[in-house]
């Protein structure tokens, strides 16, 4: 089953009511007669609380707040269904001070500034983006707004925002309460599930083992492609892999992120005293033996095996990729054929911001840090792959 939103809780039909100390809450359908929100996807139901607007009063204006990282489409479901109950909607988005409490790979604000100009834009949805630096923004205090929308997790903050609006003599906000967007994975949406690399923004898997339920094979349309950088190459002399190493090395901010491929990147990395968090070893460079790969000890990471013949990807590749990323430690995977191929279920498989090493033959090393777009371009070379039933 693909992304889809979520099922509405059926101990809340269309006459429950919730009773809070500053009003009640009732759930409000947007069932098919509403429309859809995208083919297969049925628009949910929301809670809605509609206090008396004060008087003279004629815009209603709504009020959002949120990390909004990564901007996903259920995201985008939010934004559009409390832009529906009010004509002006502002989000109000966390400062980077308050965004650092969910890891060092939430986008800085600026970004996230941007992507949400940028849907509002294409969209034509009546809102505007403001920072966000405290739990509750201007919501207990704004006497022109009468709107707030949430999801289920918020909506305790948003009923006590009610609280201290009765509390300095004001209307309590009209509450709209949008259910979740529910992923291909069959899990809510989020901006955590898309750092950790298993989804995509639109809500679908960037891999799983029905792809490798055959070998794949690279087609020839792909080799020229494939034989250029995936990433930013850094340059140096073959019998000298230290200096490209120094380079790529000075623009990796945390190293115990990367995934070392290749036997000769990953003996650099270790006699420099690295350890990579996955590495990848095949015995040979240039499709050549190569004897110094006896000297890769690696002695406290957990080892791995994959039968993988050159020019394909198995589900032996796959499964060592998976379960090494899962490992907690460092670990090797041992091939059996080649290695060369790897960083395409590796790149889909890990999270945003894990840096991919490699060797460029004859020219240096390669670094590519995994974002949104070098998983969308591995996905793309796996869709071209061909197949056949596994033996």
């Amino acid at each position: 089953m693909g992304p889809r939103l979520t099922e509405w809780d059926d101990s809340w039909d269309n006459q429950s009511v919730r009773q809070t100390s500053w009003g009640r809450v009732r759930p409000v359908s947007y069932g098919d007669e509403a429309g859809s929100y995208a083919p297969g996807h049925r628009l949910c139901r929301m809670f809605q609380f509609t206090p008396t607007l004060p008087r003279g009063m004629s815009e209603r204006i709504g009020l959002l707040g949120g990390t909004f990282d990564r901007l996903h489409v259920g995201h985008h479901h939010l934004i559009e269904e409390v832009a529906a109950r009010c004509d002006n909607l502002e989000i109000h988005v966390t400062s980077d001070s308050m965004a650092s409490a969910k890891g060092n790979q939430v986008q800085s604000y600026d970004q996230r500034f941007e992507s949400l100009s940028t849907f509002i834009e294409q969209t034509g949805v009546q809102a505007s983006v403001h920072m966000l630096d405290d739990p509750f923004g201007p919501a207990p205090h704004r006497e022109d707004c009468v709107v707030i929308g949430c999801t289920s997790e918020t909506l305790d903050g948003c009923e006590r925002i009610n609280q201290m609006r009765l509390e300095a003599a004001l209307k309590p906000l009209e509450i709209v309460v949008v259910a979740h967007f529910i992923d291909e994975a069959g899990e809510i949406l989020s901006s955590s599930r898309i750092r950790s690399g298993i989804v995509s923004p639109s809500g679908n898997l960037w891999i799983q083992a029905s792809d490798f339920d055959t070998v794949r094979y690279m087609p020839a349309v792909l080799d020229d492609e494939l034989k250029q950088p995936l990433g930013t190459l850094h340059k140096g002399p073959e019998d000298n892999p230290s200096i490209a190493l120094e380079s790529a090395l000075s623009t990796v901010k945390d190293k115990s992120m990367i995934v070392a491929v290749g036997d000769v990147t990953v003996l650099s990395l270790e006699e420099g005293g690295h350890i990579p968090r996955v590495a990848v070893i095949d015995g040979y460079t240039k499709r050549q033996e190569w004897s110094p790969s006896s000297r890769i000890a690696l002695d406290e990471s957990k080892r791995f095996y994959a039968v993988n013949p050159a020019g394909t990807l198995t589900r032996s590749m796959y499964e060592a990729c998976r379960d090494a990323m899962d490992w907690d430690g460092p670990s090797v995977i041992d091939v059996e054929g080649e290695e060369d191929l790897s960083p395409i279920p590796l790149i889909l498989i890990c999270p945003l911001g894990t840096v991919i090493m490699y060797g460029q033959p004859g020219e240096g090393i390669v670094v590519r840090c995994v974002d949104l777009a070098a998983k969308y371009r591995a996905r793309r070379f796996l869709d071209a792959f061909q197949s056949t039933e596994s033996k």
